[in-house]
């Protein structure tokens, strides 16, 4: 397995996995309902990444199949901040049937990389409540509770 760089070439591969991710996320929580034409819109979100200095798109391929695939960036801090910019990492997914075998660990390891080759030494990220998978994986890399994201739906 090879985790690299992704090129415009592996756009349908993200966005296959990006659903399946997406669709698991639909089915754990009833916020995340995806809208007719998602991978339309997903696709051009995730060309500016593509594109963006400051952002990293990583894929985990697999015997020539994407696996698994890792969307991070580096982001200015608020000037009220001492620490100028921080490592963000939007997403990470891997295919169902390669979890739970080293591919997620991998793809970190490259994104931990990045940022370090960066002078980057803050990360942070967001996990959905109900995703105890996604949770105990970053849990178990070492990741800390620090922020509650609450939201209201009036």
């Amino acid at each position: 397995m090879e985790i690299v760089t992704a090129h415009k070439s592996h756009i349908p591969e993200i966005i296959n996995a990006w659903e399946e991710f997406s669709r698991f996320h639909e089915k754990i929580d009833p916020r995340y309902p995806m809208v007719d034409n998602a991978r339309v819109g997903y696709e051009e979100y995730l060309r500016k990444f593509l594109i963006d200095k400051d952002s990293r798109v990583l894929v985990a391929i697999d015997k020539g199949k994407l696996v698994g695939y890792a969307v991070a960036q580096i982001r200015k801090s608020s000037p009220a901040w001492k620490r100028k910019e921080y490592g963000y990492i939007e997403e990470m997914a891997v295919r169902a049937e390669h979890r739970r075998k080293g591919v997620g660990t991998q793809i970190l390891e490259k994104i931990l990389d990045w940022f370090r080759s960066e002078n980057i030494d803050m990360i942070e990220l967001t996990v959905a409540a109900k995703n105890l998978v996604g949770y105990s994986f970053w849990k178990k890399h070492g990741f800390k509770d620090y922020l509650h994201h609450l939201y209201l739906k009036s």
